[in-house]
């Protein structure tokens, strides 16, 4: 009896996981964000892509590269950041609209200074055509050096290419 179960369970799982709509994206973005204490303008460039199933959940994960100038004691320091994101939510009005939170890990160069963390938060697309959609996100990071440790933010607006 208990391996018609799982052998039902299976079949279900793969079923459902076969019928899923994969959704590639490209993107690019500004964000503001927040390091050392100072806060910079970052611009945002990334692939992603996103699995819709047919219960409206939703996963993704995406890999974006960021850049930015920070004024850092009275100096401007080049920011450049990389950063791979892990997403599950759920997609509402006719899978227009994708809330989900995100695990992330990223790599950080600061003035010579590398760093590397995990992080977390939340994002939202809305599906403006069938192949555009505007993307908002907000990320915190619990970043390390071989030198400090500091804190990451980000809040950013993509606009995205689907395909």
């Amino acid at each position: 009896m208990r391996n018609l179960k799982n052998t039902i369970l299976s079949t279900v799982l793969l079923t459902t996981a076969s019928n899923a709509e994969l959704v590639p994206d490209f993107h690019i973005g500004i964000s503001n964000s927040k390091v050392l204490d100072k806060t910079y303008s970052e611009f945002n460039l990334g692939y992603g892509f996103n699995k819709y199933f047919d219960s409206n959940i939703v996963v993704g994960t995406s890999i974006d590269f960021a850049y930015g100038s920070a004024d850092i004691t009275n100096k401007s320091i080049d920011v450049y950041t990389l950063s791979g994101d892990l997403k599950i939510g759920y997609a509402i009005f006719n899978k227009d609209l994708f809330l989900y939170a995100i695990g992330s890990g990223a790599l950080q160069g600061i003035d010579n200074k590398d760093g590397a963390g995990f992080g977390y938060g939340a994002g939202v697309d809305y599906r403006i055509t069938k192949n555009i959609a505007l993307n908002l996100e907000y990320k915190f990071y619990n970043m390390t050096s071989s030198i400090f440790y500091y804190d990451y933010e980000k809040a950013h607006l993509n606009l995205k290419y689907t395909f």
